[in-house]
């Protein structure tokens, strides 16, 4: 496992505003560190614990005498260390800083307070970068199992199984419309999809970027048409060109642009269906094709959903946002079941990129560890208050509705979380903190929240808000931190899930508008070990087949899918064009909150920071070296893959021929015992034939002799008539 350290000096972030960050210098383990005259070699630290923003650490410790490191007993020694976490340059990997020295022995024995004062200001000032799964490749994480989200829901969606292709439209409850200019065309608003109603009452979808089709039922029945009318298209909005960056990221031979070239209508576009409840599709392509993928586990090679089968207990399973769900029958009822009651033959599954994401919500294994790690993991930004402006704004005029368990209200009406407490506002907008004596503002930003903000409870539409924290202040700027649970992620009895698991409705207006609540199967995300956060999928998806997005989702997002207006659109472009986006890695700096939002209104060393970081970056991804390594480690997992996919075919082919052998054997000897019984027959009829008939010809005796052998045991019973031949009379009720 690769892992990447870099001992570099900082500048403590409350002193740094106007300063530069030093360039990183690279260097291996082990490191010197001195302090006055004292001075310490200072080796890789063994990791014992990771608490979401906080580490602790070991490390081997040895003096220094005349310059090199001692070999006396006496200076080798062990020290234990406190340090915070936070997100670095790349993501998945993190930051180790403000070193604090627990404890310093030498030869077993407590080292003298000057040593311990001494090392403590050489570790000052100083960080290390390490990745995540390094980290929590040899450690536990602190608390995992009880660091879970309190008061999750277990709303458990509906199920829709198809054995055809098939695509699902999500609407948030019956269909509320807007006009669309004076085309007499009507679109539904209470989806992030594009649904429209044809001047006849159809009901028009697209799918990619050219396939309309169209039903009389909202819910199915759905054909290929022809483009509504240009003035339609118009209506509508075309989509927006991605952001500043992005466009190179297209594949290669494919020029960079916001709507790409639809291709040639597929042979046949997949079934379209539209609900109107949260709801799970599991489409697989014909009946389910099983391999063995773990001992007692098949695993659905058709679907794109993920869909195993065990025999003990013989059920299906799936997952849709983290949550596991089972069922005796594909068409069958299917129920929630918590992550302990998940079947330990599940930590068997195969590694990859097929299934790491599955194995993030199995407990106690490596990727669910590293899944809790990467949850927990905040990331910061320090906000010059002068340059920040709260864009929130009110779909008319502002409703509240009370926070249960608390005397807080919450907005209603609004595009960010308003919470009024003590009749004082808190906007939390793209993870940033405002505070107002009005609804309307003005808004300043806040570096003080009220102490019931934290009361919120998991069930609340707003309570993502609760996961933004001030972490510092000065008089110019004020420095938060959010964790993935601002953008829907949460930690559930050691695995990760997305959503909060209640249905929340949307709410309409009365300008006839639509405000809609963060929901948890609004869409078949599966989570992103990178940026700690569930993503839309990219394996295998097709662009011309997905449905589309109104033009609108790619600007604003939508607050269906989260507070987080950056982070609901790159989800957006995600899914519009997910053959674009192998990883997140390489994009997601430019929607997440703290990048793409605040760029102007960071602090000078903020900036510097994020630029040092971002030409590192760019610098290895840019390299021809780099380059090449990720091809050929790309080829490598596939050839891996397909090695695997190799051997499961070659296991399902040896089995199926093992079997068809049995069969065959236990038919040879089927028909061996076959012939052996007429063979047998064949003779005691005749020794009967040679020696005549021994009872008078009809009678039961004769019928017994020469007509049925097989029910001697039978006939006896019933008769009680005894044969000579045998040596055992033979009575009603008795035993041969």
């Amino acid at each position: 496992m690769r892992l990447l350290l870099r001992l570099i000096r900082v500048a403590a972030m409350a002193c740094c505003a106007g300063l530069g960050m030093p360039a990183a210098a690279e260097s291996s383990w082990p490191q010197t560190v001195s302090a006055g005259d004292r001075s310490f070699v200072v080796y890789a630290p063994q990791f014992n614990s990771y608490g979401g923003d906080m580490v602790g650490l070991t490390h081997a410790v040895t003096r220094m005498r005349n310059g090199v490191a001692s070999v006396s007993p006496a200076d080798i020694g062990v020290m234990t260390v406190s340090a915070q976490a936070a997100s670095a340059a790349d993501d998945g990997e993190l930051e180790i800083a403000s070193f604090q020295v627990d404890s310093l022995t030498f030869a077993g024995v407590g080292a003298a307070q000057d040593d311990i004062d001494a090392i403590q200001r050489a570790l000052a000032n100083r960080a290390f970068c390490i990745t995540r799964r390094a980290l929590v490749h040899d450690m536990q994480i602190e608390n995992s199992r009880a660091a879970g989200t309190p008061g999750l829901g277990d709303f458990v969606p509906n199920f829709r199984v198809e054995r055809q292709r098939a695509t699902l439209i999500t609407i948030d409850g019956d269909p509320q419309f807007k006009e669309l200019a004076d085309t007499n065309w009507r679109q539904v608003i209470n989806t992030p999809f594009l649904v429209l109603q044809a001047q006849d009452g159809s009901f028009v979808v697209r799918l990619g970027d050219g396939h309309w089709m169209a039903s009389m039922q909202l819910a199915q029945g759905y054909s290929s048409v022809a483009a509504p009318p240009a003035a339609v298209i118009a209506a509508i909005g075309t989509a927006p060109m991605p952001p500043a960056g992005v466009n190179v990221l297209a594949p290669a031979g494919q020029p960079p642009s916001a709507a790409p070239t639809p291709s040639a209508a597929p042979a046949a576009l997949p079934a379209v269906f539209v609900v109107t409840e949260p709801t799970v599709l599991i489409a697989m392509n014909g009946e389910p094709i099983l391999a063995e993928v773990a001992p007692s586990v098949q695993w659905v090679a058709n679907s794109r959903a993920v869909l195993l089968r065990t025999a003990a207990p013989a059920a299906w399973w799936t997952l849709a946002s983290g949550r596991w769900f089972s069922a005796s029958t594909l068409d069958g009822a299917w129920t929630r079941v918590a992550p302990a009651a998940v079947p330990a033959a599940f930590r068997a599954l195969p590694g990859g990129r097929v299934f790491d994401h599955v194995k993030a919500s199995v407990p106690q294994t490596p990727e669910s560890v590293a899944a809790v790690a990467a949850a927990q993991e905040a990331r910061t930004v320090q906000i010059v208050r002068a340059a920040a402006h709260c864009s929130l704004t009110w779909r008319g005029t502002p409703l509240w509705q009370g926070i249960a368990g608390t005397l807080l209200r919450g907005s209603v009406n609004a595009s960010q979380p308003v919470i009024e407490c003590d009749r004082y506002y808190y906007c939390c907008d793209n993870a940033v903190w405002f505070s107002a004596a009005a609804p309307q503002g003005p808004w300043q930003v806040c570096d003080d929240l009220p102490d019931a903000i934290s009361q919120i409870q998991a069930f609340s539409p707003l309570y993502a808000a609760t996961a933004v924290d001030i972490v510092g202040s000065t008089t110019d700027s004020v420095t938060f931190s959010y964790v993935p649970a601002y953008l829907g992620t949460f930690v559930d009895d050691g695995t990760v899930v997305y959503g909060n698991g209640y249905d929340q409705p949307g709410v309409a207006l009365a300008d006839n508008g639509w405000m809609p609540q963060p929901q948890t199967f609004d869409l078949p995300l599966t989570f992103d070990m990178n940026t700690g956060t569930f993503a839309p999928p990219t394996e295998d998806a097709d662009q011309d087949t997905q449905p589309a997005l109104d033009p609108d989702v790619l600007v604003g997002g939508w607050i269906g899918w989260g507070w987080c207006p950056g982070w609901t659109s790159a989800c957006g472009w995600g899914w519009r064009n997910p053959a674009w986006w192998s990883d997140w890695r390489s994009w997601w700096r430019h929607w997440n909150p703290y990048w793409n939002q605040w760029a102007n209104a960071r602090t000078a060393a903020q900036l510097a920071r994020d630029n040092a970081a971002t030409a590192e970056r760019n610098a290895r991804e840019q390299s021809d070296a780099a380059r090449q390594q990720g091809a050929a480690d790309q080829r490598r997992i596939d050839s891996q893959e397909a090695e695997w996919r190799a051997r499961q075919a070659a296991a399902r082919s040896n089995a199926d021929e093992a079997r068809r052998a049995e069969r065959a054997e236990e038919a040879r000897l089927r028909d061996l015992r076959d012939a052996n019984r007429r063979a047998q027959d064949e003779r005691t009829r005749a020794a009967s034939a040679s020696s005549g008939p021994t009872a008078p010809r009809g009678s039961m005796a004769w019928w017994y002799e020469y007509a049925n052998d097989y029910s001697s045991g039978y006939l006896s019973r019933a008769t009680g008539y005894r044969d000579p031949r045998y040596g055992v009379a033979v009575g009603r009720g008795g035993n041969l």
